[in-house]
Order: structure tokens, then sequence, then C-alpha cells
């Protein structure tokens, strides 16, 4: 790792996250992510980040050799791929009216990502499998941070379905998501960015974050 920097209950490590599994060792954690959907995307987004790909996007392998290491996972994922192994059920995120580009000529929108869910640690009200009303912003100048940024509140839905106790780890922490959610709702946190860019960015929401936690008395 080349950079560790720890916020508060939150511990961020700079580097690839298959080096980060040996770091954190036998802690028990659950993983909640938005790994590399092994499509090749580039995104022609007209932000800072367009025509770049994500690391490690080729294909599924770094997924799934990450992810096989843990028993307990919520992972995003498309249709265009192969599922999570392993997977025990699959939730639907539908994103909304507004979002769905791709083929322009097939005549339905693709608003909607997977979310593959692994292991037993998940509990609480039985919700809906296809989960609405959680919208993140498109523009970057209004605050988007990241091309596939999930909104706090989607992964606040999935990290609530946790034990208090939990840790959870982001090995593809990208702009640091997760780690505000799983702080938002009382819960340890551990990520990994390979980025240094998004690494950066994702230390700064985190810290606003639990600085504007600590200021109202709880994790925010």
């Amino acid at each position: 790792m080349s950079r560790v920097e720890v916020i508060g209950n939150a511990t961020l490590y700079l580097g690839d996250c298959r080096e980060t599994v040996d770091v954190i060792g036998s802690v028990p954690v659950v993983a909640v992510t938005d790994p590399p959907y092994g499509i090749a995307h580039s995104s022609n987004y007209g932000a800072s980040w367009q025509g770049t790909q994500i690391a490690n996007d080729q294909d599924t392998s770094i997924r799934d050799e990450i992810l096989a290491r843990y028993d307990n996972v919520a992972a995003f994922g498309s249709w265009k791929a192969p599922m999570l192994p392993g997977a025990k059920g699959c939730l639907v995120w539908d994103k909304g009216p507004a979002f769905g580009m791709g083929d322009l000529s097939f005549p339905w929108k693709g608003s909607f990502e997977f979310i593959y869910i692994k292991g037993r640690a998940w509990s609480g009200r039985r919700d809906e499998g296809v989960i609405k009303g959680h919208v993140e912003v498109s523009w970057e100048s209004r605050g988007r941070c990241h091309p596939h940024q999930k909104p706090v509140s989607l992964m606040r839905h999935i990290i609530a379905k946790t034990e208090q106790q939990s840790v959870i780890f982001d090995p593809f922490m990208g702009s640091g998501t997760t780690g505000i959610a799983a702080l938002a709702e009382n819960r340890a946190f551990i990520g990994c960015e390979v980025d240094e860019r998004y690494f950066d960015i994702a230390c700064k929401r985190i810290e606003d974050a639990q600085r504007q936690g600590s200021l109202f008395g709880a994790a925010a």
C-alpha cells in the first residue's frame, strides 16, 4: 500500500485491492462494493473522465478473484457480464427515468443495474427486490465525483441489512460513497482504491461526512 488514511472509524488504502486482502488479514468483513463490471466501459459523458476506462474492467477476473475470498458480499453488476459466482440472489436497482443511454435504436432504456447478494449476513425487513427512489446526480458540476457513483441512500439501504457490528469493506472504493454510507449506518469501514485521483476524493468526502456527523452527534 502506498498510502493509508485513518478517518474516524474508516481506514482507507491507496493501492491494489489484492494487497489489501493481506493487510486486513482475518478481520471479518461484509464486502459492499461497485466493482469493475467486466465490460471495458469507456464513458462518452461530457465530464473530466470522458474517454477514460475503469481499471481492470476488461473482464470480471479481478472482481471474481477478490470477492471469492469473502462469504458475504453485495456487488453491483451488469447484464452484459456473467453474474457474481456464488450469489444467492439478485436485486435490481431502478435508476429512474432520467438514466439509461446505450443503443439509442433500442426502444427501452438501460435504466437499471443488478446487485448480486452472497452469503447469510443479511437480515431485517423483507423489502422488494426492485429498489426504487434512489437517484444520483448526473452532472459533475452538480457534485458527481465519479462516472459510476452510486447514491449514498442506496448504499445505506444495503448496509442497513447487515449486523450492527459488521465491518464494511469496499475493495473498489472509487469516490468513497460506500464509506460515507457505512459511517452513516454506524459501521466501521475499510476501503481500497487503486486510482490516486479517486482515492483523494474519497478521503475528502469521508472526512467531510465524518465532520458533519460529529456536529450532529452521529456519523453522517
